[in-house]
């Protein structure tokens, strides 16, 4: 059976989010702040600039190209779901938690990442706007507000960009629905900071 990379984002309220953050905010600290993962963002930043502003997907020959692989790499690094793994955080039990009047946005891939899909269509610099690390967030509902800025000038495009933005996602595998790619987290980063939310993203192989 092929496993799929889904990933979740979705408003939380804040005495919810009051008893993940100690858990995961400094996983995802401290996995964002690791020489290794630095590192890896140096060399995605070096492939995406020499494939002018996103890397080659596929290789002549159809197989995935090495420049693909580590972005995927890279994004496959999630310190929640290592949480997940060795029992220390259910993320599944708070996945189940992201109701309210903000409808959480999910989406999964068939042997990949969702994530990779939308730090392709993105590139290095907007996806370095983004809050956490490689998909990984919690947020309390001020952190939200305070990085609603930066999220919505990552997210939000003219329509030459969303165009480029859409035609890259739609490049990656697997990536069935590239507009809702693209417009979900931010409808859900908008939705929970007005109503006074805070915010929890996260992938899982399942």
């Amino acid at each position: 059976m092929s496993a799929s990379g889904v990933w979740a984002v979705g408003a939380l309220p804040g005495p919810d989010v009051a008893r993940l953050a100690p858990v995961a905010a400094p996983a995802i600290r401290a996995a964002a702040a690791r020489p290794s993962a630095r590192a890896a963002w140096r060399r995605w930043e070096r492939d995406a600039a020499r494939g002018g502003g996103a890397v080659p997907v596929l290789r002549p020959d159809g197989y995935s190209s090495d420049e693909a692989l580590r972005l995927l790499d890279l994004v496959n690094d999630s310190p929640v779901e290592a949480l997940d793994e060795a029992g220390e955080l259910d993320v599944m039990t708070w996945w189940g938690r992201l109701e309210g009047p903000v409808e959480p946005f999910a989406a999964a891939a068939r042997k990949d990442n969702p994530v990779a899909a939308l730090f392709h269509a993105l590139g290095p610099a907007r996806a370095a706007a983004l809050p956490g690390w490689a998909g990984d967030a919690v947020l309390t509902p001020a952190e939200l507000r305070a990085a609603l800025p930066r999220t919505e000038a990552a997210l939000a495009f003219t329509a030459p960009e969303r165009a480029t933005a859409l035609a890259r996602a739609a490049e990656w595998p697997e990536t069935d629905d590239p507009a809702g790619l693209l417009d979900g987290p931010l409808r859900v980063v908008r939705e929970a900071a007005a109503s006074g939310h805070g915010l929890f993203a996260a992938r899982l192989w399942i």
